[in-house]
C-alpha cells in the first residue's frame, strides 16, 4: 500500500513535466528555427550589398572612363595651343580639331574662342548659328564663364540649350598662355545621347536602377530616376572633370525575407523526442547552405571580375596547357573560351616568339612584349605577364596579355607628329635665327636702345626655340637608334675643363662660379663622342646654375675606380623633391610643371643625357648632396691600355 502510494506519487511528480519538458523543448526549438532563420536572411542581404558595391564600381568606372576620354582631348588641345602660344593657324586648327573628333567617342563639336568670341567649330555643318557667338552677349550663362575665367578652373555644365539647335553638355576650359595672359576658351560639346543609351544597358544587364546628377540635397536628375538619391539606395562620388556629379544605384528587386514562415512551422512541428536532434540537423544544414552559397557566390564573383577585365587572363598548368580563359580573349583574339580550353598557350603567340618567350627570365608581375596572332592570322603587340599559383594542390601559370596595338600606333603617330613638326620648323627658324643676328650686329645699320633690346629678346627667344627642336630631334633619333657617335679616345679632364669654358657665359648673369676638381688627374682617358659628351655636360651644367641660388659655386669632379671614372656635378640649390626623384629621366618631367613655374624648360634635358650616356657605355644617376643641394653624376668606362697604344 505504502509502495502503491509512492508510485502514485512519483507518478504525479512526473506528470507536470511530461508538457513542461517538451513545451521547453518546443519554444527552444522555435528560438533556434528564429534565429536561424534571421541570421540566413542578413547573410542573404550582405551578399546582396557586395554585389552592390561591385557593380556600383564598375558602372562609375564605365562612366568616368567614357566622359573623362572626350574631355581629355579638350585638355591636350589646350597643351597643344599653349605650347604654340596661341599662334597657331586655321589650317593647324582644323587638323588638330579633325583629330580630336575622331578619337572623341561623345564628342558633338568642338569650339575656339579667342577672347570669348567662338571664331571656330569643327565640325562647322549644323553649328553654323553658333560661329561668331560673343560669350558676352550670353546673360545667363557669362557669369558663370566670368567665374571660370577668374578661378581659372574647367567645368563641365549642362544640359545647355544650344544656339545652334538642341540640348547638350558644355565642357568649358579657360586657356591661359605660358606668361600668363588669358587666350580664351576652349568648348567641347558632348552628345550624350549614345552614351545614355549604353549606361541604360549596363544597368539593365545588372538588374540596377541607375541615377546621376550634380552634387547637392535638392539637385535635379542628369540622367536615370532622381528619387533613388532619397532612398535606401548606394551613391558614389564621380571623378570627372570639370563636374562634381554622384551616382546612385538600387537592385531592382530588393532583398526580402527567405522562407521565414516555412522555418518557423518547421521548428513548431518538432516533437520533444526529436527537437535535440532536429537542432543539430538545423546548425549542420545551415553552415552547409552557407557554405555551398559562400562557394558558389566566390565562383561566381570571380568569374564576374575575370570577365569584366578588358586585358586576356589565361591559366594553364606547367607545361602550358590552357585551362581557363576570361571572356575578353573573345574581343582580342577572336577565339570563344570554349575553343581554348585544352589547347597549347603557344596557340596565342606569332610564329616565333614561343622561342623568345623561352628565351626571357620572367619574373613574378613583370611584364614582356611579344608579338600575337589573332584567330584570323593578324599579327599585333601585346603586353605579357605571368605569375604562379596554386590550385587544388597543383601549380599552376596565370598569365595576363594587354593587347597594345593602338598604343604602339599611337606612339608611331606622336613620334612622326614630333618629327614632321620639328623638320617643318627647323628651316625657317634657322633663317629668322640668321636675320635677327644680322640685325643685333648691326648689318641693317646703328639701333637705338629699345631696338637692340627688342632684336635681342627675340634672337634669344629664336635660339631657346631651336633647342627646343634639336632637343625634340635628338629624342626622336635616339629612339630610333638612328643617331651617330663618332667615338674617339680623349682625356676626361680636358674634356670637362672645354664644358666649364663653354659654359661660362650661362654662369656670369647668375653670378654663378664653376670650378673642377681634377687637378692631378689628366691621366684618365674615355673613348666617347666629343660633342655629345660636350651636350651632357651642357645640360647638367645649366641645371645646376639654372637651381642654384645667385653668387653660389657649382663643382665638377672626376672619381676614377678600377674601371670607371664618375663625373659628378653638384649645386648649392635646394635639391629635387623626393617623390620627384623616380620620374627625373623621363621625358617631359617636370617637377613643377604647372603654368606659373618660375624656371623654364621642356623636360627632355635629362631624358637625352640619360640615352647619350648609355649610348656611349655608360649610366646616369642622381643623389642628393651633404649640403642639401642636387649632385647629377654619370659613369663612363675608362679607356683600356691596349686602346691608347
Amino acid at each position: 500500500m505504502e509502495q502503491s502510494s509512492a508510485l502514485k506519487h512519483q507518478s504525479d511528480w512526473l506528470l507536470p513535466w511530461q508538457w513542461v519538458v517538451p513545451l521547453f523543448c518546443l519554444i527552444c526549438a522555435a528560438i533556434m528555427t528564429e534565429y536561424q532563420a534571421r541570421q540566413l536572411v542578413e547573410q542573404r542581404q550582405n551578399q546582396q550589398l557586395q554585389q552592390l558595391v561591385g557593380i556600383s564600381g564598375q558602372l562609375r568606372s564605365f562612366v568616368e572612363a567614357e566622359l573623362n576620354t572626350s574631355l581629355y582631348m579638350s585638355l591636350g588641345l589646350a597643351s597643344h595651343i599653349r605650347a604654340s602660344d596661341g599662334k597657331l593657324s586655321d589650317r593647324e586648327m582644323l587638323f588638330l580639331l579633325q583629330n580630336l573628333l575622331e578619337q572623341g567617342k561623345h564628342i558633338r563639336n568642338i569650339g575656339l574662342a579667342p577672347d570669348n568670341v567662338l571664331s571656330l567649330i569643327y565640325p562647322l555643318q549644323g553649328n553654323e548659328r553658333a560661329l561668331g557667338l560673343n560669350y558676352k552677349n550670353l546673360p545667363q550663362q557669362w557669369p558663370d564663364i566670368k567665374q571660370l575665367i577668374e578661378t581659372k578652373q574647367a567645368k563641365l555644365v549642362g544640359p545647355v540649350a544650344l544656339i545652334q539647335g538642341g540640348d547638350g553638355y558644355v565642357y568649358r576650359l579657360p586657356l591661359f598662355l605660358n606668361d600668363g595672359r588669358y587666350w580664351g576658351i576652349v568648348s567641347t560639346v558632348l552628345d550624350l545621347t549614345a552614351f545614355n543609351q549604353m549606361l541604360l544597358q549596363q544597368a539593365n544587364s545588372y538588374q540596377v536602377q541607375l541615377g546621376i546628377r550634380e552634387k547637392g540635397q535638392h539637385s535635379r536628375a542628369l540622367f536615370g530616376y532622381s528619387h533613388l538619391f532619397s532612398h535606401d539606395a548606394l551613391i558614389l562620388d564621380l571623378n570627372i572633370k570639370g563636374a562634381d556629379w554622384q551616382i546612385a544605384v538600387k537592385f531592382l528587386d530588393e532583398a526580402t525575407g527567405w522562407n521565414l514562415w516555412h522555418w518557423r512551422l518547421l521548428g513548431a512541428s518538432l516533437s520533444v523526442v526529436f527537437c535535440l536532434m532536429l537542432a543539430w540537423l538545423l546548425y549542420s544544414y545551415r553552415r552547409s547552405a552557407l557554405f555551398a552559397d559562400a562557394l558558389q557566390d566566390n565562383e561566381i564573383y570571380s568569374r564576374r571580375i575575370m570577365n569584366s577585365v578588358l586585358d586576356v587572363i589565361v591559366t594553364t598548368d606547367l607545361d602550358g596547357t590552357i585551362d581557363r580563359v576570361n571572356s575578353a580573349v573573345s574581343s582580342v583574339f577572336g577565339y570563344l573560351p570554349v575553343q581554348l580550353t585544352g589547347q597549347s598557350f603557344t596557340l596565342l603567340l606569332a610564329p616565333g616568339q614561343a622561342q623568345v618567350l623561352a628565351a626571357q627570365t620572367l619574373s613574378e608581375g613583370s611584364a614582356v612584349e611579344l608579338k600575337g596572332i589573332r584567330q584570323n592570322g593578324e599579327i599585333f603587340a601585346l603586353d605579357l605577364s605571368r605569375n604562379r599559383t596554386e590550385h587544388q594542390g597543383k601549380a599552376r601559370y596565370v598569365w595576363l596579355i594587354r593587347d597594345i596595338s593602338e598604343r604602339k600606333k599611337i606612339e608611331q603617330l606622336k613620334n612622326d607628329f614630333v618629327s614632321t613638326v620639328s623638320h617643318e620648323l627647323r628651316t625657317p627658324l634657322t633663317a629668322i635665327t640668321g636675320a635677327l643676328g644680322l640685325a643685333v650686329g648691326g648689318a641693317l645699320g646703328p639701333l637705338n636702345d629699345k631696338q637692340q633690346h627688342m632684336l635681342t629678346l627675340a634672337q634669344q627667344n629664336s635660339q631657346r626655340l631651336g633647342k627646343l627642336i634639336n632637343d625634340l630631334l635628338d629624342i626622336e633619333k635616339l629612339a630610333v637608334n638612328k643617331m651617330q657617335f663618332k667615338l674617339r679616345l680623349w682625356p676626361l679632364a680636358e674634356l670637362l675643363r672645354q664644358a666649364i669654358e663653354l659654359n661660362q657665359p650661362v654662369a656670369l648673369p647668375r653670378q654663378v662660379k664653376l670650378e673642377l676638381h681634377c687637378a692631378e688627374q689628366d691621366d684618365l682617358w674615355v673613348e666617347v663622342d666629343e660633342v655629345r659628351l660636350q651636350q651632357v655636360m651642357a645640360n647638367l651644367l645649366a641645371n645646376a646654375i639654372r637651381y642654384s641660388p645667385v653668387g653660389a659655386v657649382v663643382v665638377v669632379s672626376m672619381e676614377p675606380s678600377a674601371k670607371t671614372v664618375r663625373v659628378s656635378v653638384t649645386d648649392q640649390g635646394d635639391g629635387v623633391a623626393a617623390d620627384f626623384e623616380s620620374r627625373l629621366f623621363e621625358k617631359f618631367s617636370q617637377a613643377d610643371s604647372s603654368d606659373r613655374r618660375q624656371v623654364a624648360g621642356t623636360g627632355l634635358g635629362l631624358a637625352i643625357c640619360k640615352d647619350l650616356v648609355r649610348a656611349m657605355g655608360g649610366s646616369i644617376g642622381y643623389h642628393r648632396s651633404a649640403a642639401g643641394g642636387a649632385c647629377f653624376y654619370f659613369t663612363l668606362p675608362l679607356a683600356t691600355e691596349l686602346s691608347l697604344e
